[in-house]
């Protein structure tokens, strides 16, 4: 694999659009991610069968807009049956991924919009 570049403002923001991002990441696809607790507690009570263990496989990335910013399909529908989208924000990237910086970058500017998303709408 080559070198991947993502844009990422000196602020740890990726690029509004995160069409270098996606593009990326889609070229690092597959890859190894971990399911935060958060996220397989809550996959648990909702009953999704699709999930099978904290380690998963990225099949695809896309951007599901300002809203959900950059999603992991770990699931792939044609195989299970069922399609699994999850926040790029809510799974931890294996610390040897070139692109991790830039994950760990976009994923604390994401979480801090997220936030003041939150008190602006309090």
């Amino acid at each position: 694999m080559g070198d991947l570049v993502i844009h990422v403002h000196e602020d740890g923001g990726i690029q509004r659009g995160g069409g270098q991002a996606v593009a990326a990441l889609k070229a690092a696809a597959p890859f190894e991610v971990e399911l935060m607790p958060a996220l397989i507690h809550y996959l648990q009570e909702q009953n999704v069968t699709a999930v099978s263990g904290i380690r998963q496989t990225v099949w695809d990335v896309s951007y599901a807009g300002d809203e959900g910013g950059i999603v992991c399909h770990l699931s792939r529908s044609d195989e299970t049956g069922q399609a699994l989208v999850v926040s790029l924000t809510h799974v931890r990237v294996a610390r040897a991924m070139p692109l991790v910086p830039a994950v760990l970058g976009y994923q604390k500017h994401r979480v801090k919009k997220l936030k003041k998303q939150g008190q602006r709408q309090n």
